[in-house]
């Protein structure tokens, strides 16, 4: 029952109302305040009329208990603790979250018993503006059960990652390709789960799979087959590789338990691969693949200019564009966040040079890698280097908006007081990330200056 501030209210009969919905009945809220000997007395105006032109509406028969679930099955994870997370919504908050399906699914709560959703009433006795929501008592009982759940769920994974923690600092052997430094960086994201309010469970389902995979020596024979032997099924995890990037996880280690294939660095325009002492000019060959891990392997930039491009596609197109170009580049590209090997060498090559332009993806994910490779430079590199947010091009393409109780906001803020700060805001002001392969090359032909 809806309480007001100057009492509890009480509901006067049924009255018709036009636009009320199926299987809703409108009741007029009659406002009543205690008495001094314990009775309520309905609240009126001096004219005798009551003080309150508003309904309540409430289903015409018995709701069934499963009805909430039924209505919020195929709803996103967040919305069922929206729904029983307050024992009051304004209105105004129920649209900002469910936009045009707000009014829907208010009804089907009601039918459900869950909550009594209140209405003004217009002159002409129709049934008016929708002001907001309050749980009944079957509702006060579920949000409840809702929140005991909730909480083991919580401590379940609070568990989970303590664990994973432990199985990490117990790495009795570091997997091949991998250092000390990408153990550190699976800690801290492991640690970040901890530190949040709202669990993000599928990504601390895959953090602790993988570190528990690097701790038993596991090594799956592709993306699949680890979900199966996780989730038993083949296709739950089929986005492993992006989770794990958002989260700051390092290449090396998902290689290390066979979510990704060797760890490889892209070369292109003007760069020169030494591997042992041999020079290998790699001019007109594209974007050349090479083991990060080769023995002795350094490059040298003939070029003012090096952009680090996180996408493979990304990085052709700013071959081509520039390899026509009076001002020649030199090109790397990475693959996600880059394994220590990778940023050694990219380090190696900015040191060369005057300009670098650090080109990711404007998403979380993203804001990590540009984090982590800004800190693998030297102070000198970082002076002569940006990096870039493609989401500022004309051409880029708006994606699907993040949820608004994704874990993405949270972080990106967590990133402002970083080195990518600029575009950790930039995927803020935005609210949905932005994919480079159909801006990169607008967006590094701004930043340099150059005409196509």
């Amino acid at each position: 029952m809806v309480t007001t501030p100057s009492g509890q209210p009480h509901h006067g009969p049924a009255v018709y109302l036009a636009g009320t919905p199926a299987g809703l009945t409108a009741h007029f809220v009659q406002r009543t305040r205690r008495q001094d000997d314990g009775t309520l007395r309905t609240v009126r105006t001096r004219n005798n009329r009551l003080r309150d032109n508003h309904v309540d509406l409430l289903p015409s028969t018995a709701p069934d208990p499963a009805a909430l679930d039924h209505v919020l099955f195929a709803r996103r994870p967040g919305d069922h603790s929206f729904v029983l997370g307050a024992s009051k919504r304004t209105w105004p908050a129920v649209r900002a979250r469910f936009g045009n399906e707000a009014w829907p699914l208010a009804v089907e709560l009601v039918r459900a018993g869950t909550i009594v959703l209140r209405c003004e009433v217009t002159d002409d006795l129709s049934l008016g503006s929708p002001t907001g929501w309050a749980l009944t008592a079957a509702g006060r009982a579920q949000a409840q059960a809702h929140r005991e759940v909730r909480d083991e769920q919580t401590a379940q994974h609070v568990r989970a990652l303590q664990q994973a923690r432990d199985a990490i600092a117990d790495l009795r052997r570091l997997p091949n390709s991998a250092v000390e430094e990408d153990l550190r960086q699976l800690d801290e994201a492991l640690a970040r789960e901890l530190e949040r309010p709202t669990p993000a469970r599928r990504r601390i389902a895959l953090l602790t799979a993988l570190a528990n995979d690097l701790h038993q020596g596991t090594r799956h024979t592709s993306t699949r087959a680890f979900s199966l032997a996780h989730t038993r099924n083949s296709k739950t995890w089929d986005d492993a590789a992006q989770v794990l990037r958002e989260a700051g996880v390092p290449t090396a280690l998902a290689e290390a338990v066979g979510l990704r294939g060797r760890s490889r660095i892209g070369i292109g325009g003007l760069v020169t691969a030494m591997p042992a002492g041999r020079s290998c000019h790699l001019d007109g060959l594209g974007i050349v693949l090479i083991p990060a891990t080769t023995d002795d392997l350094h490059l040298r930039l003939r070029s003012d200019t090096l952009v680090v491009v996180e996408n493979l596609q990304a990085a052709d197109a700013v071959y081509e564009m520039f390899d026509t170009n009076p001002q020649p580049l030199g090109i790397v590209y990475h693959a996600g966040m880059p394994s220590h090997d990778i940023r050694r060498h990219i380090a190696e090559l900015a040191e060369q040079a005057k300009t670098v332009v650090i080109a990711p993806d404007a998403d979380l994910g993203g804001v990590r890698i540009a984090t982590a490779i800004w800190n693998s430079l030297t102070p000198q590199a970082r002076r002569r280097t940006t990096i870039c947010d493609v989401g500022l091009t004309l051409t880029h393409t708006p994606q699907k908006p993040w949820e608004p109780d994704s874990p993405v906001w949270k972080d990106l803020q967590t990133l402002l007081a970083g080195p990518a700060a600029e575009l950790a805001a930039g995927c803020l002001h935005r609210g949905y990330p932005v994919e480079q392969e159909g801006c990169i090359t607008e967006a590094v032909l701004t930043l340099l200056g150059t005409d196509d």
